[in-house]
């Protein structure tokens, strides 16, 4: 903690509270020692994080100037993700309420791999549970009073931009009797989530029962993706113009977002065009407005 902060209420010092540093790997599996970068990952794939600490009673009720046998802490596990430097998602993973007879803690939590996108932020919060009364002027009174924090900040590949998400799948297994079960390929999304994060809320399914046309995606034919891409665009773009009354609508959604995803998008397709203009274009000459959008689509990029 920067002590030059000035907190309304005492804190407990950073050394009272000594973590054995973050791990991270595979649920399930022997974890590492978490880097700032986190490397070989896939949208499939889920996290576990954990982290253990000692704590030092007597320094922390000194400093907080409460009774040790009465304090009782929490500790959160906190993970947050999305693009940026702020995460756009958090969520608590674990919570365990402790007192002076614990001088370790140990925390642990799963992630699921779906909801990543961009950065992980994991995040050990201790916060006051007890006591409510007592102490001095200076001493923290209210319950979830913030007395303590360690965090780490992940890049997920490079930003987590690196792939679109994109998996492989036996139609015929898991859609089977739709419509689409023979499709080449399919776009599972919402439309109207235009501020829901991309890399969460879209999943691009490859359809490995047709073994020529998985052979080309893997290869990385070139025209094959973009083909693909493309259609993909096509639908996500149509469906944001018939969803929004202009560019604002989407120059307010946050990094990392759909909304952002398909800015770029019609920027890149048709550069200095008001969101009016492509709309009109999209309706008078559809296969114009997609064929642009088709000549800028570029697989492995969601850019």
């Amino acid at each position: 903690m920067n002590p030059r902060i000035a907190f309304p209420f005492l804190v407990i010092p950073h050394d009272a509270i000594r973590p054995e540093g973050w791990l991270i790997g595979d649920p399930g599996t022997p974890l590492h020692r978490a880097t700032d970068v986190l490397e070989n990952w896939d949208y499939a794939r889920d996290l576990e994080v954990a982290n253990s600490v000692s704590i030092d009673w007597a320094a922390a009720a000194g400093a907080l100037q409460l009774p040790e046998d009465k304090l009782r802490l929490k500790f959160s596990l906190i993970v947050g993700t999305g693009a940026g430097t702020l995460p756009r998602r958090q969520d608590r993973l674990y919570e365990v309420i402790v007192d002076h007879d614990t001088d370790n803690v140990s925390v642990s939590g799963s992630v699921s791999g779906r909801t990543l996108s961009g950065r992980l932020w994991v995040s050990l919060l201790v916060t006051l549970d007890a006591p409510e009364v007592g102490g001095t002027v200076l001493s923290p009174k209210g319950r979830g009073s913030k007395l303590w924090q360690v965090h780490h900040d992940i890049l997920i590949e490079d930003g987590g931009d690196s792939r679109f998400p994109v998996e492989t799948a036996s139609f015929s297994r898991i859609f089977g009797g739709r419509p689409y079960e023979h499709a080449p390929w399919y776009l599972h999304w919402r439309p109207g989530t235009l501020q829901g994060d991309f890399s969460a809320g879209i999943r691009l399914y490859v359809n490995s029962d047709h073994h020529e046309w998985l052979a080309r995606v893997v290869s990385g034919d070139r025209l094959s993706l973009q083909a693909m891409m493309g259609d993909v665009m096509s639908q996500m773009v149509e469906a944001a113009l018939r969803e929004v009354s202009g560019a604002d609508d989407l120059v307010d959604c946050e990094d990392g977002s759909v909304g952002q995803q398909i800015l770029q998008w019609l920027g890149n397709a048709f550069p200095g065009q008001e969101i009016a203009s492509v709309r009109a274009l999209m309706e008078r000459d559809p296969g114009a407005f997609r064929a642009s959008l088709l000549a800028t689509s570029e697989m492995g990029s969601a850019e």
